[in-house]
């Protein structure tokens, strides 16, 4: 959020309020593409036996399983890469002006490594939750709820494994947060500047489905191969990032990286949109009684 140009500040602690509260609302509205696209990459299956396997299985209500992991990992990793990157983003207006691309997508990268370190435990939550729809009744693992996950993990494979798969979580979350928030800056400064789209909510709306598209394209191989490790029943069994992308090009072919896109970029874009556009920014701004930050 580009605060710098505003004409009243957002304090630091609102700036991680918001985007905590603001990924919660996204988490709730797109959680079913975030199911879809985990059974899709564990059980390699297509979007059409993927929705019919759900279904079957638990209903309408299948379509949020893990949703307590996923609104938990919002509250820890949204949370934390929203506000950090708006931070640094303010002090980089302020104290070199306007920033260029490769200086917001390097914020990004820098804002989504730290946050998704914070969140990596609610992921293996939530994933592990997802994929018990795939696995047999006496080798699911059953969390009642994202809190009951963590401990279970910790007890039954060791704190440390609370982070299994943190470095390719955390590579992820470089491109995606260097491709989501880096090009949704530029666009939205490069549209109005041409004055392509004149109405605000037009622009911001246009810029996050723009970018969602370059985030999903160039993140999914590495979600993909993510999603796999954290799911890997072996706790002992140990497999790099790169180890496992090699390991689905050689058994699935190249293609099978980009498994899911659809679901993901269903889930990308709207999260994205409910994300970025500062609502949440004016209200904070309007209790207060001043001005209204600029949205971002």
């Amino acid at each position: 959020m580009s605060a710098s140009t505003a004409n009243a500040k957002v304090p630091t602690f609102a700036k991680f309020m918001i985007g905590g509260i603001s990924g919660v609302i996204a988490q709730t509205v797109t959680h079913p593409m975030d199911v879809l696209k985990i059974c899709m990459q564990v059980s390699r299956s297509s979007l059409r036996k993927a929705i019919l396997r759900i279904h079957k299985k638990n209903g309408i209500g299948g379509f949020y399983t893990g949703l307590s992991g996923g609104l938990l990992r919002q509250m820890t990793y949204t949370t934390s890469r929203l506000g950090i990157y708006m931070t640094l983003l303010d002090v980089g207006e302020r104290h070199f002006g306007r920033l260029n691309y490769a200086t917001m997508f390097g914020l990004g990268m820098t804002a989504g490594v730290m946050g998704s370190f914070v969140g990596t435990p609610t992921d293996i939550v939530m994933i592990r939750m997802v994929a018990d729809i795939y696995l047999p009744p006496e080798k699911r693992r059953n969390y009642k709820n994202a809190l009951n996950g963590i401990i279970d993990i910790w007890k039954n494979e060791g704190f440390f494994k609370l982070w299994r798969g943190a470095l390719p979580t955390m590579g992820r979350a470089a491109i995606v947060n260097g491709a989501q928030l880096g090009t949704y800056t530029r666009l939205k400064m490069l549209l109005e500047d041409r004055g392509y789209i004149k109405n605000d909510m037009l622009l911001q709306f246009a810029a996050a489905m723009i970018s969602s598209v370059v985030t999903s394209f160039v993140s999914i191989p590495i979600d993909t191969a993510k999603t796999r490790i954290q799911n890997l029943r072996d706790s002992k069994k140990s497999l790099s990032l790169a180890g496992m992308m090699r390991n689905i090009v050689k058994t699935e072919g190249a293609l099978s990286l980009w498994r899911g896109f659809l679901p993901y970029y269903s889930r990308a874009a709207p999260n994205t949109v409910i994300t970025m556009i500062p609502s949440l920014t004016v209200v904070y701004t309007a209790c207060l009684r001043r001005p209204a930050v600029r949205p971002l």
